[in-house]
């Protein structure tokens, strides 16, 4: 019995006394360090498992459960390398990598074997799954533009006659289609306009109606039409005598123009433009007045018409 108790407390002392009952299991943010088996080392592994867990905090951490598993090999008191081996849980391992401590201060080396042992454990880690990408709100659709738009304008305008010293005043009332490029317009005009002579006094009414076309362009709210315009329409003039003796006299007549018309518009509100427009060009078959056998007042040969107004429709 004596003979076995103490065979038992030597395989007891020598077991303890084993390099293998040294090696133990740290975890270090999620990071398994199992120390070296060997009693010498080359440097503080406490040490070395703060400075570890100081780094793995101020980086990118492991994804996964890592085991790091140092060794000193040779275990001798000149060895002043460590043998690192590095395995995750989903199978991914790398070749064990030596890490010289020689030139390297006994203070400092547990700070640089974590740095180095950091690294490792980074790169053994899974990629990281790629953020889900980013859900942005579709625009709204763009309007479809409408191909063609109608809408109506009133306008007040004057009619010249430079050779025969006419103006009628009066107003227009224009329907019109826009498509995406050109505009086509029905109008009816309405004016009148007096003239004083020396024997009394002329008075001229007209009522017309027209087409006219152009091509459009736009800029932001602004619209420019240049074209032409065509009318046809009914002319009467009437004279008032003024001195006895004096033989006044009526009558009426058909009359037609062709002249080059541009417009320019501007959108003031939804739906509603301000507008001017000019036309210049020539009475095709006019009607005049004759006052002592000479030519008086009348809606003859060269013709100008400005217009101001407004628009509504797109």
């Amino acid at each position: 019995m004596i003979v076995t108790r103490a065979g038992g407390c030597l395989v007891a002392a020598l077991v303890c006394a084993s390099p293998l009952a040294r090696a133990n299991v740290l975890v270090v943010d999620g990071v398994q360090v199992v120390e070296p088996t060997c009693p010498i080392t080359p440097l503080s592994v406490s040490a070395f498992v703060d400075s570890l867990r100081a780094e793995l905090a101020s980086g990118a951490r492991a994804r996964a459960a890592t085991v790091v598993t140092l060794a000193i090999e040779p275990c001798d008191a000149a060895t002043l390398r460590v043998r690192v081996s590095i395995a995750s849980d989903p199978g991914r391992s790398i070749a064990p990598r030596d890490i010289g401590l020689e030139d390297i201060a006994v203070e400092a080396r547990p700070r640089a074997l974590a740095l180095a042992v950091a690294e490792l454990v980074r790169s053994a880690s899974p990629p990281a799954a790629p953020p889900p990408p980013a859900l942005v709100a579709p625009a709204p659709p763009a309007p479809e533009p409408r191909p063609f738009a109608i809408g109506i304008a009133a306008d007040g305008l004057t009619s010249l006659f430079p050779g025969r010293a006419t103006a009628l005043w009066g107003g227009r009332l224009s329907f019109f289609v826009d498509g995406p490029r050109a505009r086509l317009g029905l109008f009816a005009d309405a004016a009148a306009g007096e003239r004083d002579v020396d024997v009394g006094r002329v008075s001229l009414r007209s009522l017309a109606a027209g087409l006219v076309g152009c091509p459009t362009v736009s800029a932001g709210r602004f619209t420019l039409c240049p074209g032409v315009a065509g009318a046809i329409g009914w002319a009467q003039i009437e004279g008032a005598a003024a001195a006895p003796g004096v033989v006044a006299g009526s009558g009426s007549s058909l009359v037609v123009a062709a002249r080059g018309h541009v417009d320019a518009s501007a959108w003031v509100a939804r739906e509603v433009s301000a507008r001017a427009f000019v036309e210049a060009g020539y009475m095709l078959r006019g009607y005049g007045a004759t006052v002592d056998g000479a030519p008086s007042a009348g809606l003859v040969g060269a013709s100008l018409v400005l217009g101001l107004g407004v628009g509504i429709g797109r």
